[in-house]
């Protein structure tokens, strides 16, 4: 897990974005003022089975794909705070890397707010890391490791599809919501634990440092 300094979490708490998504064919950035940039870029995704996502402090929303490429949107921010070497928002660009069955993206600095929006095709497994903020995964049919420093994570999806689901929240709420499986909650003085189990293939495991954890499969 991450380790989150005590100057990015109360930066977390004072600041809010919004989202309007933009989908690109063609790899592209523009600038949103001085103070905000976006870039967007379409990722053929080959044989590659494992998305990786590192992220730092903002938003991280998931969504299934219309074909088969990676579609990634993400807006860059300034952090509310001062610093005489900070680094512009336009020095941001976005960091693809693919190696055998991996691709990788990520920032080329962790010195921004960071608002993600990617669309993915069919694969094996996602796995994110996020310092602060809040993930939302929706309706991806993966295997999902999701780990968020301080904040929340919601997971949606078919109860169908997965086998097992396990949250672990170090300091905060961990829930499963299903009409079907069983599952078993172990909640300690702040942390909780719960594991629900299925029939599907895949399968959900989640990790928070501070805040809630939420699984909802239909």
């Amino acid at each position: 897990m991450k380790n989150i300094n005590k100057s990015d979490t109360n930066q977390f708490l004072k600041w809010g974005v919004t989202a309007a998504l933009t989908v690109s064919v063609m790899s592209s950035a523009y600038a949103h003022g001085d103070s905000e940039k976006v870039i967007t870029q379409a990722i053929d995704v080959d044989s590659a089975q494992t998305l990786f996502l590192d992220a730092h402090v903002g938003t991280v929303k998931f969504t299934p794909s219309k074909d088969d490429k990676i579609h990634v949107y993400v807006k860059v921010s300034e952090k509310d705070e001062w610093g005489l070497f900070k680094s512009s928002v336009q020095e941001a660009q976005l960091m693809v890397k693919q190696e055998g069955l991996n691709v990788t993206i990520t920032l080329n600095d962790d010195e921004f707010g960071e608002e993600w929006e990617v669309s993915m095709p069919q694969m094996a497994a996602l796995n994110v890391d996020l310092g602060v903020g809040e993930m939302q995964i929706r309706n991806i049919n993966s295997d999902l490791t999701l780990d968020v420093g301080v904040g929340a994570t919601i997971v949606v999806g078919s109860a169908s599809d997965y086998s097992t689901a396990k949250g672990q929240a170090g300091v905060g709420a961990a829930v499963v919501r299903s009409d079907s499986g069983s599952q078993k909650t172990d909640r300690s003085f702040v942390s909780e634990d719960v594991i629900w189990t299925g029939n599907g293939e895949y399968s959900i495991d989640v990790e928070v440092g501070v805040g809630d954890i939420s699984i909802k499969l239909d």
